[in-house]
């Protein structure tokens, strides 16, 4: 008699197990995210070296580091991914620009806006782009443009966008960030404000606006924030959990 190792749970079971803690944990609230994270292969997105089960384990995974050892770009954890895709209330048909590439979560985005969306990765590390031009190319995400750019400047060759996802902390909100947004148009970024970070979702309503607030945040507890001085977005303060 043979004895037969069992082999471990699949990249299907474990994308179904990822969206199921997802859901139950609050970071997926409406079926168009929890059908992304259901239908995109984290594991094509990530060194060749990670295992299938850290692939999908709701933690960040790194994807390079510099000549010190540190950490210089990474696959950010679903959880914080998914939440920030909510925030941003993607519709189909969206225009959408993400500043700091790695490809999963554009192709979650891709993903959610659909064929008729159009979505844009921007990232200052050639290396990077070029991994997630790969990688989404690979995985059948032909529609997502992948440019080598800096953040700060934006990508106004695609503007004006919809939504525009900052991937990477910020510690202020740059004007052509601002600018290169449609009227109404909404900004979901990781702002510093007084020693802590929070997932803010901004919505911009022209040039005569006071200065904005944070409209929803998804991260760790922090201080009430401060108002952030720039008059092109306007937004109310609420916490998520």
């Amino acid at each position: 008699m043979t004895d037969v190792k069992a082999s471990g749970p699949t990249a299907e079971e474990l994308r179904a197990r990822l969206a199921d803690n997802l859901v139950a944990a609050g970071a997926i609230t409406t079926p168009a995210v929890e059908a992304a994270v259901r239908a995109t292969p984290r594991e094509a997105f990530v060194p060749d070296n990670v295992d299938l089960v850290d692939a999908y384990a709701d933690d960040v995974v790194v994807t390079k580091r510099g000549p010190d050892g540190r950490a210089t770009s990474s696959v950010s954890a679903p959880w914080l991914q998914a939440q920030m895709i909510e925030q941003a209330a993607l519709r189909p048909g969206a225009r959408v620009l993400e500043i700091g590439s790695g490809g999963y979560n554009a192709a979650l985005i891709a993903h959610v806006v659909g064929p008729t969306g159009a979505v844009t990765s921007i990232d200052i590390d050639a290396d990077v782009t070029d991994r997630a031009r790969t990688a989404l190319a690979r995985t059948g995400y032909h529609t997502v443009r992948v440019a080598h750019a800096d953040g700060e400047d934006g990508y106004p060759a695609s503007a004006p966008y919809d939504t525009i996802i900052v991937t990477a902390e910020a510690a202020d909100i740059p004007t052509t960030w601002t600018s290169q947004l449609a009227p109404d148009g909404t900004l979901v970024v990781p702002l510093r404000i007084r020693g802590h970070t929070r997932s803010l979702a901004l919505t911009r309503t022209g040039s005569t606006s006071p200065p904005p607030r944070p409209t929803s945040a998804a991260s760790s507890p922090c201080k009430a924030p401060a108002p952030i001085p720039h008059a092109d977005c306007t937004c109310t303060a609420t916490t998520s959990s």
